[in-house]
Formats: structure tokens, C-alpha cells, sequence
């Protein structure tokens, strides 16, 4: 909702700010952003300026494994799984299928909290989640 040269001037600033302040009273503390859609643009800033996890990564707008690839030696990636088109509209299988080529790309190296996109919304039917569910827990290492 606001472009990459307005989030420099009014919200980085105080943003880096806040982190470097709390990282200063405890420096084994992870911060988290949420954003919704594309933000690459400021994807390496908010690396300098100490945000560790990114909320969500939306497939829709953002590849997953291309984001992984490019940033995830500096920043652990929330999210994956498609609340906008796979968990609703999508079968068990696709839902499956979407786990684990998350795992596969984006999980590859660690570095991913894996779910939904977003909070599971009312139009997805239950077999998907539990779709979701059970590949996840079934994954090595769960």
C-alpha cells in the first residue's frame, strides 16, 4: 500500500531504530516483520536492519524457493503454503504436493517456519487443512 521510497522515509528509520534498541537488551532475541505482498525491493534492508524472520511468504506474489535462494542464508521464511488459491480451492493431494515442494525448495536448508500464508480462512475445507497438517507432521525432522 505504500512504495519502497515512502517506507525508507517514514518507517525504516524508526524501524532500525526500535530493533537496534531491543537487540541491545537482549542479543539472542529474533524479530519478525509482517508484510503482505511483493516487498523484494526492501527484502535486503530489512535484513540491515535486523529483522531475522519475514511474515508470510506468499507464493502468489513471491517464489518461495526464489526468496530461499537469494536470501535465506540471512533470514528464516514464514509461511509458504497458498491461502489463496491451494488451501481453498486446491485438493488434499495439491495441498500435500505444495508441503512438500516447500520443504523441498524453500525448507531446503532450514531456515523456514512452514504454514499457511495467513490465518486458515473459513472457505478452506477441512480435508485441506488436514491435508496440511499431516504432510507437515510427517516431514523428517517432525
Amino acid at each position: 500500500m505504500i512504495s519502497p521510497a515512502t517506507w525508507r522515509r517514514f518507517l525504516k528509520p524508526r524501524m532500525a531504530q526500535t530493533i537496534a534498541e531491543i537487540k541491545d537488551l537482549n542479543r539472542h532475541l529474533r524479530v519478525a516483520y509482517h508484510s503482505d505482498g511483493d516487498i523484494r525491493p526492501i527484502i535486503p534492508e530489512l535484513i540491515e536492519i535486523g529483522v531475522d524472520v519475514l511474515n508470510p511468504i506468499q507464493p502468489a506474489c513471491m517464489d518461495p524457493a526464489e526468496i530461499q535462494r537469494e536470501f535465506g542464508d540471512r533470514l528464516c521464511l514464514w509461511g509458504t503454503i497458498d491461502e489463496q488459491r491451494t488451501l481453498p480451492f486446491g485438493t488434499p493431494d495439491d495441498v500435500r504436493r505444495e508441503v512438500r515442494l516447500r520443504l523441498e525448495t524453500a525448507g531446503k536448508d532450514g531456515g523456514l517456519i512452514i504454514g499457511p500464508t495467513h490465518h486458515v480462512q473459513l472457505d478452506t475445507p477441512l480435508e485441506n487443512f488436514w491435508a496440511m497438517v499431516n504432510e507437515i507432521r510427517g516431514a523428517p525432522g517432525n
